[in-house]
């Protein structure tokens, strides 16, 4: 009979991982019946760079183009209640070059948060905490934060492809069920991470007190976007209108940071692997021919 100290060294002698090649990959190896060949390894923090850098440098370049270079053209128009002195976010990237700033970053990010997504998604179901009980709702959450993730994104890709001068019912519609399902998956998003061992240290609890920061931020801006949209159109209060152009700002900023915490949830946890899987084929063994043994007489 093995003591629990073999059979410990026995299971860790197990899950321990094939050995490295001279790239760094590791060496084929098989299991349960697959050989599975490692074909490329992405680091996890370059990954999320590309995720986060594009749709951050889109946003700044075009909102700072828009107001150092080209302020004139968006606020020379026909004001209902006087000249506001901040353009809205939709007048912005109506404008040639913004537009272009806006749609090359901000659509090329869009994959990697489709990858971030599935990740994400898969990884809540393997570490979610044994000793919380509502399973149920931590299921509910989950799924929530992968569906309206991808809502999320669609709106987000529809408002930059559709603008005003396209559709302006469309684009407004678009950019408010893109907020809705903003506040949605981060509420999700939260509540996985406290009921999973991500809250864990050494960074998963300064993700989580960043991702209620960021959310609370996001929230509260909602409701004075919305009232001082309504103070200027139907109380004709100018400086009202520049707040809901801060209030947009602010929750492009606000949601692209609160994505940004996926940097403390991927380092050293997640690695991107590219892998093939075939089938083992176990060679057939050679039949040796039988000699013929004489006849008896």
């Amino acid at each position: 009979m093995t003591s629990p100290a073999t059979q410990m060294e026995k299971g860790v002698r197990r899950r321990l991982p094939p050995p490295l090649n001279r790239m760094g990959l590791f060496d084929p190896y098989i299991k349960d019946g697959k050989k599975i060949t490692e074909i490329v390894r992405l680091n996890p923090v370059e990954v999320f760079l590309a995720g986060f850098i594009p749709p951050m440098f889109g946003s700044i370049s075009a909102i700072a183009i828009a107001l150092i270079f080209h302020n004139d053209e968006i606020s020379n128009y026909n004001w209902q209640c006087g000249r506001a002195r901040l353009p809205s976010l939709s007048r912005i990237i109506n404008l040639p070059v913004e537009r272009t700033f806006w749609q090359l970053f901000l659509l090329f990010h869009v994959p990697i948060r489709v990858v971030e997504l599935i990740t994400g998604f898969s990884r809540y179901k393997r570490m979610r905490n044994v000793n919380y009980k509502r399973v149920w709702l931590y299921e509910l959450s989950r799924f929530l934060y992968f569906v309206v993730g991808l809502l999320e994104l669609i709106f987000l890709s529809g408002l930059s492809i559709i603008g005003e001068r396209e559709n302006i019912q469309v684009h407004v519609i678009f950019f408010y069920v893109f907020g809705i399902c903003g506040i949605v998956h981060m509420i999700a998003n939260i509540f996985c991470h406290a009921h999973s061992l991500y809250y864990l240290n050494p960074y998963g609890r300064l993700s989580y007190y960043l991702k209620i920061l960021f959310t609370s931020l996001y929230v509260l801006s909602t409701p004075i976007l919305v009232a001082s949209f309504l103070l200027y159109w139907r109380k004709c209060i100018t400086w009202a209108y520049d707040v809901f152009a801060l209030c947009e700002y602010s929750g492009v900023f606000l949601n692209i940071c609160f994505h940004g915490c996926a940097f403390f949830d991927i380092r050293y946890k997640v690695t991107f692997s590219v892998r093939k899987i075939e089938d083992v084929v176990h060679p057939e063994p050679i039949k040796q021919p039988v000699e013929a043994l004489p006849e008896k007489h």
